[in-house]
């Protein structure tokens, strides 16, 4: 099987207001996801599965790494 999405040492942080830092969602983040595979993304709010999701079809562009979509 061929890969359908991989991410390569993925890094996001959503820019801060104000003088205030941002917040890092990803820091290094590894994933292949082969074709034909059936995966679920899990977990509580705010911790990012949208923003990887955003990640998939450029809503959203890396701070660092690379993410590829066949």
């Amino acid at each position: 099987m061929s890969e359908a999405i991989r991410a390569e040492h993925l890094a996001y942080t959503y820019p801060g207001v104000d003088d205030t830092p941002g917040v890092a969602v990803f820091k290094d983040l590894e994933l292949e996801i082969e074709a034909g595979e059936f995966v679920a993304v899990l977990g509580s709010n705010g911790c990012g599965k949208s923003t990887l999701a955003k990640h998939f079809n450029a809503i959203l562009l890396p701070s660092g790494g690379k993410v590829w979509v066949c």
